[in-house]
């Protein structure tokens, strides 16, 4: 059964997204918008406004927005069509499907698995609390974890003599099962338990089903502490996010995921009363781990062990979280223990405090780079301040930028500096000088602000569409130039945009989460304005040009062809004269108060 894109946008157009929103939360008036208590995130103030003109809502304070089905499938946790269906039944539309026909269906082979897990954890948690568990409870009872945590994370205990194959082969569980799982393996004598003798805790997929485990010996001799459950087909460790199920929802409410190393390290932070923390089974962070999280929240808070490996792994991970577009935030561990051994050394509070203080990214690169070069020797501290200083350019504040740099020069002694100071590019052969009076972040940023300015006017209006096509024809900024893309397309088709109907058409949450944040912010027109669209794309083009002009001087310092060099010169030169007529034009808006 299938939604129609018809039925989508009748329900959407006549339900009244302030209406809607009501029914679940109370709302007041603010002007022309509706504020309310965002249900997303712990809140006590109204942080949630919701625009009847645009019928979008967005929380300024934990980011979420989107339009009126996109706040059902939040609040009920359910799908985008049962999301649908729940608002057709709102507004009274009829519509030919119901919720129940869009129950997700499960591969039969998938299902059984889940079932023998299932089955298993419930044997292994039942074990636990028998007599042949009782070392094994003593021994989680000696590490702070009293019943209520077993009870959580459905800890259990496989105890010997292949008693669980024995109690799943007894219930009818088909071998062949029990192995994929690999909560069984085949040896030369037959079938065995996997984690004989260990204390067991299952390790779950994004939707809570059992895909495996990880496994603790109480035996200090051995030499593997922890084992996992070896690749299947239900379990991937790159893929896998241990507690996301159970986390996800404290996480968005709180802005932020808490990211550890290890099993035994979330369920310390749940002793602490800190719930909204994944692991990432192991320091080998991965793209597709970090992409999952970032469902959780754009925010990432990491918090390795305080060892060299545990930090060299958070520096790894945060720059491949930063790549993806997250926030990372670094929880600031002097300790050199791991969460649970800092509870038993400083007690709750200690952990507490940590993670309610984290450091920012730039603060913990200085930190961790400082103890990774030696500074006393040149090779070494220049190599240092090189790489320091490659993350200082990525800074989107002018401030931090020129603050770390600052701190930077202290440290090393090196004049770093020159590199935001403004530069000149010169044509002798022209006598034109084009003064580049922003640092290259800035510049960055300057020219992202106007090619947001373009992508709302062309939300706007169709007119705004012709000319950009006409005077520009595409964006540098890779979520402003989909985004335009898709504008185009859809003006293809109809002579207005509907905010609310276009958000459904974007399946990328990056690209909707950034629609959200052009269409409610203030610093932007929110009528159509030729004028504005025009004078956005001219300082667009002249960025271009200054980067080209900075590109053909590189060329032919390096060339070595007269014929080559000379056709450089040519287009160099031409390239200032035309971008002296935009640093003119510019100069003129200035001066009649125009921009």
């Amino acid at each position: 059964m299938r939604l129609s894109d018809e039925d989508i946008s009748k329900v959407r157009s006549s339900a009244d997204i302030a209406d809607i929103i009501g029914r679940f939360v109370p709302l007041v008036k603010k002007g022309k918008s509706f504020t309310a208590v965002c249900p997303f995130h712990d809140d006590h103030d109204p942080s949630l406004s919701i625009s009847q003109d645009k019928q979008i809502y967005k929380c300024f304070v934990c980011g979420a927005g989107g339009n009126v089905f996109t706040f059902v499938q939040e609040y009920e946790h359910v799908s985008f069509p049962e999301a649908v269906v729940k608002v057709a039944e709102l507004v009274g539309i009829p519509l030919q499907v119901n919720a129940t026909d869009f129950v997700k269906q499960v591969d039969p082979h998938k299902e059984a698995g889940y079932k023998v897990m299932n089955e298993a954890i419930q044997y292994m948690m039942y074990t636990l609390n028998s007599a042949n568990g009782a070392l094994a409870k003593e021994y989680l009872k000696k590490r702070g974890i009293d019943e209520k945590i077993s009870q959580m994370f459905e800890i259990g205990y496989n105890d010997e003599s292949d008693n669980l194959y024995k109690f799943l082969n007894a219930k009818g569980y088909k071998d062949t099962d029990c192995v994929a799982t690999n909560l069984t393996k085949i040896t030369s004598s037959g079938l065995h338990d996997v984690f004989t003798s260990r204390i067991t805790f299952p390790i779950h997929d994004v939707e809570g089903n059992p895909i495996g485990f990880s496994a603790r010996t109480m035996d200090p001799s051995n030499p593997s502490k922890y084992i996992n459950t070896t690749e299947t087909e239900f379990y991937v460790k790159g893929n896998t996010v241990y507690n996301y199920h159970r986390a996800k929802n404290d996480a968005r409410k709180l802005g932020y995921v808490l990211v550890v190393e290890g099993v035994t390290d979330v369920i310390a932070f749940a002793r602490a009363g800190i719930t909204n923390v994944c692991a990432t089974l192991g320091t080998a962070c991965t793209t597709n781990q970090l992409k999952l999280l970032k469902q959780c929240s754009s925010t990432i808070r990491f918090c390795y062990d305080g060892d060299k490996a545990g930090q060299a792994a958070t520096y790894k991970a945060c720059k491949m979280a930063i790549e993806l577009g997250c926030k990372v935030e670094i929880v600031s561990n002097k300790t050199e223990h791991d969460p649970d051994e800092i509870i038993k050394e400083y007690g709750f509070e200690k952990l507490q405090d940590m993670v309610k203080k984290p450091i920012s990214w730039i603060e913990f690169v200085f930190d961790y780079l400082s103890k990774k070069y030696d500074l006393t020797n040149y090779s070494s501290k220049k190599e240092f301040a090189q790489e320091v200083m490659g993350e200082i350019k990525l800074l989107n504040d002018d401030f931090d930028r020129q603050n770390f740099t600052h701190q930077l020069s202290t440290m090393t002694g090196f004049n770093f500096q020159s590199m935001l100071n403004e530069t000149q590019v010169t044509s002798r052969k022209e006598n034109v000088e084009v003064k580049r009076v922003k640092p290259i972040a800035q510049t960055i940023d300057g020219r992202i602000a106007a090619e947001d300015i373009v992508v709302s006017q062309m939300l706007l209006s169709i007119d705004a569409s012709y000319i950009f096509k006409e005077k520009l024809g595409f964006l540098t900024g890779d979520k402003q130039q989909k985004v335009v893309m898709m504008i185009l397309d859809e003006y293809r088709k109809n002579d207005e945009i509907i905010l609310a109907d276009f958000m459904d058409a974007l399946k990328n949450e990056d690209l909707k989460r950034y629609l959200l944040e052009l269409t409610t912010s203030e610093s932007l027109p929110q009528s159509y304005s030729k004028d504005i669209l025009i004078g956005a794309i001219d300082r667009i083009k002249k960025w271009l040009l200054e980067e080209k002009v900075n590109n053909l001087k590189k060329q032919i310092s390096t060339i070595t062809n007269d014929e080559s060099r000379i056709a450089l010169m040519q287009e160099y030169s031409n390239s200032l004269v035309e971008l002296r007529r935009y640093v003119d034009e510019e100069s003129r808006k200035k001066q009649d108060g125009s921009i």
